[in-house]
């Protein structure tokens, strides 16, 4: 009997490796040691973090990973030509709005399948429904995953927290008092608050306020058949922050992209700006910014719908055409996976993940307040997409923005202004299928 059961411990010593240690890990990580993998990447902060760790899967697994890095347009024709041809020659790229062409074409592989391969992934451990619902959407096409989101950001309020202590204000939990803030502080200030006022550069803020309100884009969020952002909550959220930008924003707020707001707010000439989660550690650094250590982070304000933030997410995804579709995906689960993201948002401050930026290694790093401001965002339910899947999307963008930009510019009945914009917006949704 004693040497039945050193025979049977022997046994599980030497299956060990390959079937797991623990928590119901079976995943066979050294199955495919000696395959190279040819990662198709985008030049982006998260392609810097990740060379920092990808020497770690080689270690665990065995498998070489191969970066092929280009700027963004050079990628994305390099791209398109890799995935459409089927030459296969990325086993994993960086997917971005292309991900429907991409799925609907074939050129992707639906990844719901492989997360039920227990040989490739631990799917508890993986805890798919952390990754931001938000974001999520953006890369579902008819109710299946086609890429995992891997960097992100979203809409938060920044506010002068010296000033807000000075003047005794309250940090607005809602429009309705964002709106009243920043008309008292305009007042004392060149603005009250900063808000893009570029045609093309309102749409992606203006956007998540009239989701607040209750309002949408389009009638179905993955069709597009109809503009709806004319209903009467549409019009009420695009009323809501046009007004605020043409009252209590800068001079010239009609001309303001996301860089004269970062630069005004960084020289300390407004008080609040409600923009994406990307901009604090511009206003962080001591050596460009006047107001760093002065300034304070909080979710979007709410609407009558909720705090429903905009933003903005890259994915990786699987070609169809690779011949090492397991390794590729052992490596796919793997980089997105909580504790590989924890290292990433240490190296560079982005992430997917709602848990990530509670993880006690970053409060050390970044401040509590803006972690907690992105964690809301990240897990804000949003009724759809920042931008619409769509063949024209400039079009949309240059026909939408310029009706926000134009209610920037002057007070004019918002129904009237709204009600011809979707008039177009529905042909361009038309014309785009």
């Amino acid at each position: 009997m004693r040497k039945l059961m050193v025979a049977v411990l022997c046994c599980l010593v030497f299956l060990a490796p390959v079937f797991g240690q623990a928590g119901g890990d079976q995943v066979q990580w050294r199955k495919y040691a000696g395959t190279s993998l040819y990662l198709g990447m985008n030049k982006h902060i998260y392609t810097t973090t990740i060379r920092k760790v990808i020497d770690e899967i080689t270690v665990k697994t065995g498998i070489k990973i191969v970066i092929d890095e280009y700027a963004q347009d050079e990628f994305m024709n390099k791209r398109l030509v890799d995935l459409s041809s089927g030459a296969g020659a990325f086993d994993i790229v960086m997917m971005d709005s292309i991900a429907t062409q991409a799925a609907q074409a074939g050129w992707i592989e639906n990844l719901d399948p492989w997360f039920e391969r227990k040989d490739l992934v631990d799917k508890k451990a993986y805890n798919f429904q952390d990754l931001s619902p938000s974001f999520r959407k953006a890369f579902t096409v008819n109710g299946s995953t086609y890429a995992i989101p891997v960097s992100g950001e979203k809409q938060i309020l920044y506010y002068r927290k010296d000033i807000f202590k000075e003047k005794n204000l309250k940090v607005p939990a809602t429009f309705d008092e964002l709106f009243e803030t920043a008309k008292t502080l305009k007042k004392e200030y060149p603005a009250g608050i900063l808000l893009r006022g570029q045609k093309i550069h309102t749409v992606s803020n203006t956007t998540g306020v009239i989701w607040s309100y209750g309002g949408k884009i389009a009638d179905d969020p993955a069709k597009y058949n109809k503009a709806v952002f004319n209903s009467p909550e549409g019009i009420k959220g695009a009323d809501m922050y046009t007004t605020m930008a043409r009252e209590f924003g800068p001079a010239g707020v009609g001309n303001y992209t996301w860089y004269e707001c970062v630069s005004d707010f960084q020289q300390g000439k407004a008080p609040m700006y409600l923009d994406m989660s990307v901009f604090m550690s511009q206003f962080q650094d001591k050596e460009k910014s006047l107001v760093a250590g002065k300034v304070g982070y909080a979710p979007m304000p709410a609407g009558p719908a909720g705090s429903k933030p905009t933003g903005g997410a890259w994915a990786i995804s699987m070609s169809t055409a690779s011949k090492k579709k397991d390794a590729a995906f052992m490596f796919l689960s793997w980089v997105t996976s909580p504790e590989v993201c924890v290292k990433l948002a240490l190296e560079g401050g982005i992430s997917a993940r709602s848990s990530v930026l509670g993880h006690p290694s970053l409060a050390a790093k970044y401040p509590a307040d803006w972690l907690s401001a992105f964690s809301a965002g990240l897990a804000a339910d949003v009724p759809e997409l920042t931008f619409p899947l769509i063949s024209k999307n400039e079009e949309y963008l240059d026909t939408i923005g310029t009706a926000f930009n134009s209610l920037i510019l002057k007070k004019q009945d918002v129904k009237a202004v709204l009600d011809d914009a979707a008039i177009k917006v529905t042909k361009i949704f038309q014309e785009s299928k």
